[in-house]
């Protein structure tokens, strides 16, 4: 086979081309220190340098979320742990206004410092991040969820709504609660019933809510607005008998009149005090007086705010005067107390909620950071070039190369001209 002048140059030039390319590639990975400079160099490695590279920028913005995420829960457990604080000052200023020696000016300025209170109440609900959005508005973060109405009552202009940030794959976490949940969707009295005095009681006595003694009764009883009323009459001789009747609605109401009827009575043992119908049971302290009588209902819906009014009109209640007075106004006391007591219950929910996402999010936090370093390492040992064997091969290449360009040079001078 004939290998023309032409060919012979033309294969040898293209030859010394891709050892200069293979030189140029080499110096190029000892200037970057990496194996990989262009994709075309080694396709394999390249597509597994960009999916690495994709998954550890992937969990980098994650925890980047989680870090956001957890600085707006710590803020927000802060402005709970200053909520809880203030109910227990509530608290603490309801009980001073149910001592006996409490006079009507002593309850008076205590309502003032829970009015003070209720007003730092809405301050707190309507606190803001560092980065200007409203902790408790649910997913309108950008306006305060509370206003007081010219009439005094707070209403809620949020929503139930709260904005989800992705920590993980498919993992979303909630950023914070919603002031609806904590704030708004209070049971009064103890979580399950409550109790009322009537005005006209003339007795000592003072009701205190016991417990639920069944509780599929109680949320039948709820669901049928089933209330109760507890009636104190003369007995023989100086006992005091107690009857308990049941009706749809509030007693005294025409539904409640058309639908009552008996369902508990008998001699009142004020040594024990402790009456049971209805599923629940309540005691007294004190004495009830003949014509008494005390309403029992189902827990309904309130606020922590009207929670703190009701500590407040308790507090304003008049305590001297005719016999009973002093006795309906403790009543008072006890079920505000009663109420403010689930409103701790709300709070420490709400703690406890985000207590757990946190722990969640830490937990993904360190699981994402044993993936990133390995992924770290496993993306350095694909790039990152070994330089003393690159090295070893960039001299080499450069010595075979001058090699052939020398060869080159020599061959292409050759001329028969020479040997004639």
């Amino acid at each position: 086979m004939r290998i023309s002048t032409n060919e012979f140059f033309l294969g040898t030039l293209n030859d010394m081309l891709a050892q200069e390319s293979t030189v140029s590639n080499l110096n190029q990975q000892i200037a970057s220190g990496q194996s990989v400079v262009n994709a075309t160099d080694n396709p394999s490695a390249a597509a597994a340098i960009l999916d690495t590279s994709n998954q550890i920028g992937e969990i980098s913005t994650n925890v980047n979320n989680a870090q956001a995420v957890s600085s707006t829960m710590n803020e927000t457990l802060s402005v709970l742990n200053q909520v809880d604080n203030l109910l227990n000052q509530v608290q603490s200023t309801a009980l001073q206004g149910a001592t006996a020696t409490a006079s009507s000016n002593d309850r008076a300025a205590l309502a003032n410092a829970v009015q003070d209170s209720l007003q730092e109440l809405v301050q707190l609900a309507n606190t803001q991040l560092s980065n200007g959005q409203f902790i408790f508005a649910g997913s309108q973060t950008t306006n305060a969820p509370f206003q007081t109405t010219p009439t005094g009552q707070v209403v809620f202009k949020g929503d139930a709504g709260v904005n989800q940030i992705e920590i993980g794959p498919s993992l979303l976490v909630p950023v914070a609660v919603s002031g609806q949940s904590v704030f708004m969707q209070v049971p009064d009295g103890n979580g399950s019933f409550a109790v009322a005095a009537s005005g006209t009681n003339t007795g000592t006595g003072v009701a205190a809510l016991g417990g639920v003694l069944n509780s599929a009764l109680v949320n039948t009883e709820h669901l049928a607005n089933t209330q109760f009323e507890v009636s104190f009459t003369a007995g023989a001789g100086s006992t005091l008998n107690y009857s308990i009747a049941s009706g749809k609605g509030a007693p005294g109401s025409v539904s409640f009149i058309a639908s009552s009827g008996t369902v508990a009575s008998g001699v009142y043992n004020s040594s024990s005090a402790a009456l049971s119908f209805g599923g629940m049971d309540i005691s007294f302290t004190g004495t009830p007086a003949a014509g008494d009588h005390f309403m029992v209902r189902t827990s309904q819906t309130t606020s922590a705010f009207q929670a703190l009014q009701n500590v407040i009109t308790a507090l304003q209640a008049p305590v001297d005067g005719a016999s009973g007075t002093r006795a309906r106004a403790d009543q008072l006391i006890q079920d505000a107390l009663a109420t403010l007591n689930q409103v701790h219950t709300n709070i420490l929910s709400a703690e406890a909620s985000l207590g757990t996402s946190l722990s969640e999010i830490n937990a993904v936090q360190n699981q994402d950071n044993a993936v990133t370093t390995t992924d770290q390492a496993s993306l350095a040992n694909i790039q990152s070039a070994s330089l003393p064997q690159v090295m070893t091969q960039f001299s080499e290449g450069v010595t075979a190369l001058q090699a052939a360009q020398a060869a080159f040079g020599k061959i292409s001078g050759l001329s028969l001209f020479k040997y004639i």
